[in-house]
């Protein structure tokens, strides 16, 4: 999701991530060797822009800095991943499919995530 793409006051959220701790890397010496971990994951959001918060339908609220912000409606943004944690030690990189709202201009449908892990 690009930054400021969507705009809710009230909503929903989750993050389901699915630790699978080497079942198939585990099964490949070299991989098994390094300790690279498999991740899935789950992203998304729903919600809605109420009315008073709404430049648009309220006088006296600023504008929003974006022109092509929009609310979830009745359909959740919802993303997708795959990836593999424990490379370094420290970093997980997940390559992530967008599943709603992929006709969006100016978006891209899929990517790269690198994130930094620090795990006591």
């Amino acid at each position: 999701m690009n930054a400021m793409e969507f705009m809710n006051n009230e909503y929903f959220s989750w993050d389901v991530t699915y630790f699978l701790n080497g079942w198939l890397f585990n099964r490949i010496p070299l991989l098994k060797k390094v300790k690279w971990r498999e991740v899935l994951s789950c992203r998304g959001i729903y919600g809605h822009l109420s009315d008073k918060n709404n430049p648009e339908m309220s006088d006296g609220l600023f504008t929003f800095p974006i022109a092509d912000i929009r609310s979830t409606g009745k359909t959740p943004y919802i993303e997708a991943g795959a990836g593999i944690e424990n490379i370094f030690k420290v970093l997980c990189l997940d390559y992530v499919w967008r599943l709603t709202y992929r006709d969006s201009p100016n978006i891209d449908k899929s990517g790269l995530r690198i994130s930094l892990h620090i795990t006591f």
